[in-house]
């Protein structure tokens, strides 16, 4: 059939020419479309790729004329897909407050610091995916959008892989993105105070606080916590030293918590406790547990109310005051300690009893193996019974380091002394290990020692001397 024979059909191509859509009019009767005709006027017709023959036999077959019918579909371009940065870490802080269940409103549960651990990977890079050209159906190429890869992670604190797509942290501490670089430093400095704005601090580090630290704010560190300002009805714990350069304004509930030293330029109505000594210039009405030397020095250089416990002693000016407030000082063995390492003497003894009994059991596994000629060492009796000896054997380690710990403190304590370089007055009482002694008048440049079983004060003079 010559093409002149298709003068009534028509192809109409898509705006994109992705389809092409073609109309046959009936033919008279005895005259009949071949697909090789077909194909031939949709060449004609700029239609030369993506021709689909088979649709074309059915429309022939059944006489699928009249109507437009899509005959040939090309090949639309696959886009290549850039590589990405997948980040393990929140980048997207949350400044709102946390809603509680009653319907009240915590403000200090504003989150504006992530953290992250030693080793914690913090973002996989996606290579990118090549994409695939597409063509017309009149045979033009359509370009796909070419895949792009990124650069390398920038910023500090982390390693990347040797297929340059594992990022992890090289320490504990802050992580955040700054300008597009990941940044991660075991130091949070906050310029101003931690109030409802940066909400409480929980940081893997040292934290450096330029302002104050105000009411109903908690402030966690791994490492230490240096405040400027002052704390007020606060919480502070820090796994190292604590330094308050403007001190503790306490209003009877700040509780300062430090595993190693601290530093404060004074203490008013607050709880303190630490694993190292404290130093302060005064302390009022504060109860103070510190598990080293407490040294009391600077203008006021004094302990007035409250009561304060020092394993090693206690160094200090002024004890008291005119109006003989109530004052109670403690140094040497403290009975909760004493206490502790008993308990903790029992649990060792109940736990090696334990492994030793397992250990007996796996023995007897061992006996039956070798008499009977069996392998036993996937029993799941004998598994249970491995298993629960590493879990003691782990729970002994821990009992023994916290012994050890216990055992230097009460080392520390054996030649504690009180020293007062100017005045103590009525109303403080001295306590050396279960022994205690009440001040009834006023008493001038004295140490409290234990002498005799019972605590006694000499001169600080002679003591020098001696």
């Amino acid at each position: 059939m010559e093409l002149s024979a298709f003068k009534d059909a028509r192809i109409r191509i898509s705006y994109d020419e992705m389809e092409a859509f073609l109309f046959l009019p009936a033919l008279p009767a005895g005259q009949k479309y071949t697909v090789k005709d077909i194909v031939a006027f949709l060449n004609a017709g700029r239609v030369v790729f993506g021709i689909d023959e088979a649709r074309i036999r059915k429309i022939i077959d059944t006489m699928a004329y009249e109507r437009e019918v899509c005959v040939a579909t090309g090949i639309r371009p696959v886009e290549g897909q850039d590589g990405f940065f997948e980040y393990k870490f929140n980048m997207d802080l949350n400044t709102k407050p946390q809603e509680n269940s009653d319907g009240s409103v915590d403000y200090w549960s504003i989150h504006t610091l992530e953290t992250v651990e030693e080793g914690q990977v913090i973002a996989t890079y996606h290579e990118p995916v090549e994409g695939s050209d597409g063509k017309t159906v009149t045979d033009k190429v359509v370009p796909c959008k070419r895949a792009r890869a990124l650069p390398p992670l920038a910023g500090k604190g982390f390693t990347r892989s040797e297929d340059n797509c594992t990022y992890t942290a090289d320490l504990n501490g802050k992580i955040e993105m700054k300008n597009g670089r990941v940044m991660i430093s075991n130091i949070h400095e906050v310029m101003g105070d931690v109030d409802l704005h940066t909400g409480n601090i929980d940081f893997r580090g040292d934290v450096l606080i330029h302002g104050s630290v105000t009411p109903g704010a908690v402030v966690k560190a791994t490492g230490s916590i240096t405040v400027d300002g002052i704390c007020e009805n606060c919480m502070l714990d820090a796994g190292k030293d604590i330094i308050l350069r403007g001190g503790v304004l306490g209003g009877h509930s700040a509780v300062i918590r430090s595993k190693s030293n601290i530093h404060a330029q004074f203490l008013e109505y607050c709880t303190v406790e630490a694993e190292g000594f404290i130093e302060f210039n005064y302390a009022l009405s504060c109860n103070i547990t510190c598990y080293d030397h407490i040294y009391v020095a600077g203008k006021k250089a004094s302990i007035v109310g409250g009561s304060v416990y020092a394993t090693s002693g206690v160094d200090v000016a002024v004890v008291g005051n005119l109006n003989e407030v109530k004052t109670n000082i403690h140094v040497g063995t403290n009975t909760a300690v004493l206490k502790d390492i008993i308990d903790l003497q029992n649990q060792m003894t109940e736990a090696n009893e334990m492994v030793e009994k397992i250990t007996g059991g796996l023995q007897q596994f061992d006996i039956v193996s070798k008499e009977r000629g069996i392998d036993n060492r996937n029993d799941e009796r004998r598994i249970a019974l491995l298993r629960t000896r590493m879990t003691k054997q782990a729970e002994i380690a821990t009992i023994q380091k916290e012994l050890d710990r216990l055992n230097v403190i009460v080392e520390r304590g054996k030649e504690a002394t009180v020293r007062v370089l100017r005045d103590v007055y009525p109303g403080t009482t001295i306590g050396i290990d279960q022994m205690k002694l009440t001040v009834k008048d006023k008493q001038q440049t004295i140490e409290f020692r234990k002498r005799k079983g019972k605590v006694v004060m000499v001169a600080l003079e002679d003591v020098l001397v001696g």
